[in-house]
């Protein structure tokens, strides 16, 4: 009875259990005669399922709506497929995603000797450092390792220092050593410099704005002086002052360079130039320097042109509207084609009521002067008048003083000019005041031969180099023109002194200047015959370049 209970109890194990994963699965302890309904019958399930998607299938494609919706399915899903490939075609071929998880496996004290090796510049030590820890990639190129990027990488190999050029700019009361010391030059390179220049140039005769161009780089090899703490963009480098180039004039430049052995060599090197002249005429309708200004005449060669004829013209008194003058005068072209200065005045004519004075440059003695047609030089002892086209707007004489309120001697003459003229010296000789006064505000006396002396008043400030005790020569400018102490308005306040006593300016007799003679006047008709064929094959211009203004002029 046991044994038949328990046979009723194992017959019941050929069945499927329910616990089984979807009841799908005979036991393990069934037999093989349960395989054959089930595959039936999954089969008839899988043929009911088919059956079901083909009527679907039918129900979709027999209907306008459902075939486009079907379309519409297909080109969206190729679009997707599409952007999904471009993207990962783009994808960089270091990008981790075709990089396994873990590239390489080095111990790190082998990592930091391969580096090492690498560093040290050779090549077959940089492939052995990189060779072994070299990994495929899944996809993709093959893939470098940390190690071959590092080396690799621009930074590994050390930049060489370039050279660099500064400009380095003076101001007022700055020495060269002190500019040099401040761009970082040691004190010996300093000194060496100064010190290569000094027969050529004078380092005290520096300016305020004179730029040097100073040349910044790598130390030669076997220098001495040791190299400098450079301040510039580049610091972390060893710097030494290469070379500095500056010009202290419009015809030389003045190189200072590093060699070796030698240190620092000044050298010096005279530009060429191309001199033209040019001739300009122009009609005086109210003064020579309008005349002058609007022609394009430059404002340095203006102030020589009234300075030959003051002593001969008077510019207030002479000079009528519908006058003539004209200037020949040269320009100093560089190797660029650019002006780089105008020269002297080669002739200079007016003519004043219709009667001509022709002057020419000549050199005699050693020193070049401008003398008439008949060898007669122009200059006397004092100049007519120091300013040019200026009105007189009061006299020598008594006149009833405009501030003060009275009548009184006035012992010079006034000359309405704008504040900022040029004033000239009347003759040559030496500063004897040149300071502030309570009546004529800033004001400049000069003592010249025979006991004349000369005084300009009311000045807005004087000329650089005119103090008490300085030379002037006639002509130079000494101050310029302002309304400074007792004074109702711009002018210029001239007087004339002989023995201590004032006298009327335009009553004076000056003696004329030497007469040539001899082989030196001949020397000079033969000069001018030359100036004048010269001249006569020169293009006459009644509008030159851009002036400047009169104002701005700077005359030694």
């Amino acid at each position: 009875m046991r044994r038949r209970a328990g046979s009723n109890n194992d017959a019941g194990a050929n069945t499927f259990h329910a616990e089984s994963p979807g009841g799908l699965f005979p036991d393990r302890e069934t037999g093989t005669e349960g395989l054959l309904p089930d595959a039936q019958s999954r089969a008839s399930a899988i043929r009911r399922l088919l059956h079901r998607v083909d009527r679907a299938t039918d129900r979709v494609l027999g209907s306008p709506d459902g075939r486009w919706t079907l379309a519409s399915t297909l080109m969206t899903g190729s679009v997707v497929a599409t952007v999904t490939w471009m993207a990962l075609a783009a994808t960089p071929t270091s990008s981790r995603l075709y990089e396994p998880g873990h590239e390489q496996v080095v111990v790190p004290t082998d990592l930091l000797t391969r580096l090492a090796e690498a560093a040290s510049g050779s090549p077959a030590a940089a492939a052995t450092a990189a060779g072994p820890v070299r990994t495929a990639s899944l996809i993709g190129p093959p893939l470098t390792s940390p190690l071959d990027r590092l080396s690799n990488s621009p930074a590994a190999a050390p930049a060489r220092p370039s050279n660099e050029t500064r400009t380095l700019q003076f101001k007022g009361g700055d020495t060269i050593m002190e500019v040099l010391q401040d761009a970082g030059v040691s004190t010996e390179d300093a000194t060496a410099v100064v010190d290569a220049m000094r027969p050529l140039f004078n380092p005290r005769n520096i300016r305020a704005g004179q730029t040097f161009e100073a040349t910044f780089g790598p130390p030669p090899a076997n220098v001495g002086p040791r190299p400098i703490a450079y301040t510039g963009s580049d610091a972390s480098n060893e710097r030494k002052l290469l070379s500095l180039s500056f010009a202290p004039s419009i015809e030389n430049q003045i190189t200072v360079k590093l060699t070796v052995p030698q240190g620092y060599i000044a050298e010096t090197v005279q530009r060429k130039f191309n001199e033209r002249y040019q001739r300009a005429t122009a009609k005086i309708d109210s003064s020579l320097y309008l005349a002058a200004m609007r022609a394009g005449i430059p404002a340095n060669v203006v102030v020589d042109l009234i300075r030959m004829f003051s002593y001969e013209v008077d510019f207030q008194r002479d000079v009528q509207p519908g006058d003539e003058f004209e200037v020949t005068f040269s320009h100093f072209y560089g190797e660029d084609g650019k002006v780089a200065k105008t020269g002297d005045i080669l002739s200079a004519s007016m003519t004043l009521s219709g009667k001509k004075h022709a002057l020419y440059r000549f050199e005699s003695n050693g020193e070049e002067e401008y003398f008439d047609e008949t060898g007669q030089s122009a200059r006397s002892m004092l100049m007519k008048t120091p300013v040019d086209g200026a009105r007189i707007s009061s006299r020598f004489g008594r006149r009833f003083h405009p501030v003060l309120g009275f009548t009184r001697m006035h012992k010079g003459i006034d000359f309405a000019v704008p504040t900022g003229t040029p004033v000239m010296a009347a003759g040559g000789g030496a500063v004897v005041h040149a300071a502030y006064t309570r009546g004529f505000g800033n004001l400049v006396i000069l003592q010249h031969a025979n006991g004349y002396q000369t005084a300009y008043g009311h000045l807005s400030r004087f000329a650089p180099g005119v103090k008490k005790g300085a030379r002037v020569r006639q002509g130079q400018i000494v101050a310029y023109s302002g309304s400074t102490g007792i004074s109702t308005g711009p002018h210029l306040h001239y007087e004339v002194r002989d023995n201590g006593s004032q006298v009327n300016p335009t009553n004076i007799k000056m003696a004329n200047g030497r007469l040539l003679t001899g082989q030196e006047r001949r020397t000079f008709l033969n000069e001018r015959s030359r100036i004048d064929q010269l001249v006569a094959g020169l293009p006459i211009s009644d509008k030159l370049i851009q002036a400047v203004d009169l104002r701005e002029a700077t005359v030694e």
